[in-house]
């Protein structure tokens, strides 16, 4: 039998203390990781209910958002941030999908429900789709200021 081996009463051979330690230790950092992994971030709240944010809206073609859905252009739809949207292993799992917020800009205002999220606004900011983006602005301005609140 080597040093680094011992036998139980079965004559199986078994791992020093330290080494079974240091495997268990190793054993519970890993599953602390894959929990760390599997966390999920709550969305952070740009304004309470019934309060304005103010940002800026931009529009984008539309297609499969990260709520899981496709959609068109033609639909009232909205990327939010991913700071608002949060960070889940299953996007589709976000407590913003489906919700709704007012947006109003130059035009006049706009009703839209969260689709998905977008890699490159702000906090506050919103992309729009197309349809939603001329009700409250030019398409051709492409960006333009606007205040929202959740519906």
């Amino acid at each position: 039998m080597s040093p680094t081996t011992a036998t139980t009463r079965n004559n199986a051979p078994t791992r020093p203390r330290a080494a079974r330690t240091a495997a268990a230790l190793t054993a519970a950092s890993s599953l602390l990781a894959l929990g760390a992994v599997g966390a999920t971030a709550a969305p952070a709240a740009a304004a309470p209910s019934g309060a304005q944010a103010t940002g800026q809206a931009t529009w984008y073609n539309t297609g499969l958002g990260a709520c899981g859905w496709s959609n068109n252009d033609s639909e009232l739809v909205v990327a939010i941030s991913t700071t608002l949207y949060g960070n889940y292993p299953n996007p589709n799992n976000s407590p913003q999908c489906g919700r709704q917020i007012r947006v109003n800009g130059p035009l006049g205002s706009v009703v839209v429900r969260v689709v998905d999220k977008c890699m490159g606004c702000a906090t506050n900011d919103v992309d729009l789709s197309p349809t939603a983006f001329s009700r409250i602005g030019d398409l051709n301005a492409g960006r333009i200021n606007v205040s929202w609140d959740w519906v």
